[in-house]
């Protein structure tokens, strides 16, 4: 194929607007794909992907409610070192907790 000869731009022009129809034909088919078999399976994930995290935090307050009974039961049943070290630790806790709600509301 003589792209410079006396019917070369002709020949180029041919070329590109048969490359562009192929272009738009693989997009139109690549859309095509994408929309019945892509889209539906990302929705789905997406869907499944709300129901474990809905999952994991009633499991996480579960726990948290969990281990509030434990510390509560270390701290009436437990011997005097430990309750004081529990006691000093949730202070440190109940502190920092603070603080960082001091900063939240402040940014």
């Amino acid at each position: 194929m003589d792209l410079t000869g006396s019917h070369g731009g002709v020949v180029a022009a041919a070329a590109m607007a048969s490359w562009a129809a192929a272009t738009a034909f693989w997009m139109g088919v690549g859309t095509v794909i994408w929309r019945l078999f892509f889209e539906p399976r990302i929705k789905a994930l997406q869907g499944q992907l709300e129901d474990e995290r809905t999952r994991c935090d009633k499991d996480v307050e579960a726990l948290r409610d969990r281990i509030k009974q434990l510390e509560l039961l270390l701290m009436l049943h437990g011997p005097q070192s430990l309750r004081q070290h529990m006691q000093a630790a949730l202070s440190e806790h109940s502190i920092a907790m603070s603080e960082l709600k001091e900063n939240r509301a402040n940014d």
